[in-house]
């Protein structure tokens, strides 16, 4: 029996904008980014080293990118200026304090001495990934990318950085534009897309990932010296591929790998293609197969002939083992040669008795183990087949202001621990949660014995239903609190005057604070100086549940501003105290009562009136 498959995660689509022209695939491109400055004196006695270097090197096994810095003084580096952002989220992200500083392929910090040992380093490492770039012009001042990743091998640790950016490859000015006396400068760093620290991505065995981005030529580009490049940094910070526009022809499979059991003769197809040339180009690429390890009763071969001679093209690859041949993970590097002795690579694997298995959460940072050890990111195995192995979660778990309540898993599985026994098909084992999003509630000021319906409470996402605040009128530590206004943070939240509010659909943590207060604001209209005592009549009445209500005071002193209800039981005071002469307003809010005719009396030493006002709800 043998299973094949295509895409282990599928086929992840990150698109903005999509099209082709030119490509750069294969092996490894080496990746060396140089630290520099027109203001440092270091600098431009390195920099000739590393120059020199590129300049004498094959453009399709290494690139460079420089990014320049605002020091040493005066720090006026007009190539840091142009991009100040982009420039220090990269030194940023090194912590790079001194230059000249040189890395390649992110981990290794090189030297004027140690350059070429460290490139073939590196270049005797094939990467895990392939990266193909192609870009076209928009209009008449942007340019298209478009960057497919395909990942050939197993990652350590599957989340990923891809990092586009818009290089120039010379810059030559007239005179130096710094101090330290430099004018040509090469591989200048023009533009991170879309920001300098990249995107996300996760990679597993034969997933495609495809991004586009669009830039602007800025009028300061020299157009005919600008391309993009694009590099794969993992989370230890090694670079595993880059990209640039292709100089001759790339290499790809549809397949990262296949599965067969151990034991019988087992048998798996691979069409292994030059998806894209460059312009002009016609040199038919001739592939040979190297099976690693060497081991006896595993082989490798083309059905129908092993050269492609017409473009985009392929040809089968046929990969056999027979009964004797143990478990374990067979690696074929095919490598395809032109006329011109250009090579490339590209690596697929070949699976006897094991299978690669992806587990982990539907959430991010969430916990969960396997075999007894914790992990909180997406994680394959290579495991063997008919092996059992145990998955668990925990349930709730808590981010923040984020409950996560398991629900299952992707195969099905209800319980929250599961053993699972690896077969030969597609093996995935994805614990599903659901979100729930606190809204954090309390009054101001603290302690008031008041009740906040779902006060606190982790509501289910997309939870709609009715927030409310009661009493509206409360009596603390022999006070008399009335309630005044929400306060809401959060996406979703409410700020208002209303003691019950409507939540919907929500999506995010939010927070409610119920702010009451020992008296009933009164505010004073105008300049108006009355000549006698006036109670005016309420508005809008009848009304729902907010009403305001206007008096004229001709004598400051003492008044109270009273609402009663039909059997003359006090509901509410809404002002007890000292007031000076005008026209005053203030409102009432009986989102607490019920409907219903209520009478309100406004009283001094020498005036009294009462007036009736409706409630209908």
């Amino acid at each position: 029996m043998k299973n094949y498959y295509k895409f282990f995660f599928c086929f992840v689509l990150l698109s903005i904008i999509i099209n082709t022209s030119n490509s750069f695939a294969g092996d490894r491109l080496v990746f060396i980014e140089r630290y520099t400055s027109s203001t440092c004196g270091p600098c431009a006695s390195a920099n000739p080293t590393l120059d020199a270097f590129l300049n004498t090197s094959d453009p399709s096994k290494v690139t460079s990118l420089s990014y320049h810095m605002n020091w040493p003084a005066p720090g006026n580096d007009p190539m840091y200026l142009f991009n100040p952002a982009d420039n220090n989220a990269r030194r940023n992200y090194y912590g790079v304090n001194a230059i000249p500083h040189w890395r390649i392929d992110g981990t290794t910090i090189i030297n004027t001495g140690n350059i070429t040992t460290n490139y073939g380093l590196r270049r005797a490492i094939l990467s895990p990934v392939t990266v193909i770039v192609t870009h076209e012009p928009i209009g008449s001042d942007s340019v298209r990318v478009h960057v497919k990743i395909f990942c050939e091998d197993l990652l350590p640790d599957p989340s990923v950085t891809v990092h586009i950016s818009v290089v120039e490859r010379e810059i030559q000015y007239g005179s130096p534009p710094g101090t330290n006396g430099e004018s040509h400068f090469l591989d200048v760093m023009r533009k991170m897309l879309p920001t300098g620290t990249g995107t996300k991505v996760n990679l597993f065995p034969g997933a495609l990932v495809e991004m586009t981005e669009t830039f602007y030529i800025d009028p300061i580009y020299v157009v005919d010296k600008i391309e993009p490049l694009v590099f794969v940094q993992a989370g230890d910070r090694e670079i595993l591929n880059a990209g640039i526009p292709t100089y001759d022809f790339t290499l790809l499979s549809d397949y990262a790998f296949r599965v067969v059991d151990q034991g019988q003769n087992g048998s798996a197809n691979y069409q292994i293609s030059v998806p894209v040339v460059d312009s002009g180009y016609s040199s038919p690429v001739s592939l040979t197969a190297e099976i690693q390890p060497p081991t006896a009763g595993v082989s490798a071969s083309f059905t129908g002939g092993s050269t492609i001679n017409s473009f985009p093209g392929s040809v089968t690859l046929n990969v056999n083992s027979n009964s004797s041949v143990p478990t374990g993970t067979y690696k074929v590097i095919v490598t395809g040669t032109n006329a011109l002795n250009d090579t490339h690579k590209v690596v697929v694997s070949y699976l006897v008795g094991k299978n690669y298995v992806l587990t982990g959460t539907n959430r991010s940072q969430l916990n969960y183990t396997v075999d007894g050890n914790n992990y909180s990111t997406l994680r394959v195995f290579n495991w063997d087949i008919n092996s059992s192995h145990t998955l668990s979660v925990t349930t709730p778990q808590t981010v923040g202001n984020t409950r996560y309540i398991f629900e299952n898993w992707s195969n099905g599985n209800n319980n929250t621990s599961q053993t699972i026994n690896v077969n030969s098909g597609e093996s995935n084992y994805i614990a599903n949660f659901k979100s729930q999003y606190k809204f954090t509630a309390f009054t101001n000021p603290g302690g008031l014995p008041v009740t906040i319906t779902h006060g606190n409470e982790f509501l289910d996402s997309g939870f709609t239903g009715t927030i409310s605040v009661t009493p509206t009128q409360v009596t603390h530590n022999g006070q008399v609190y009335y309630f005044k206004q929400w306060i809401g943070g959060g996406n979703g939240s409410y700020t208002g005057t209303n003691s019950s509010f409507q939540l919907t659909n929500l999506s995010n943590p939010i927070s409610g604070v119920a702010i009451y207060d020992t008296v009933v604001s009164i505010s004073q209209i105008g300049n108006v100086i009355p000549d006698k005592y006036e109670l005016y009549q309420n508005y809008p009445n009848p009304f729902n549940p907010e009403t305001n209500i206007k008096f004229d005071i001709p004598k400051a002193g003492n008044i109270s501003l009273t609402i009663y209800n039909m059997l003359g039981e006090e509901v509410a005071n809404l002002y007890n105290g000292f007031v000076g002469i005008g026209r005053f307003e203030t409102s009432w809010n009986a989102s607490s009562l019920s409907s219903g005719v209520y009478f309100y009396k406004l009283e001094s030493d020498d005036f009294v009136s009462i007036k009736k006002l409706v409630l209908l709800k």
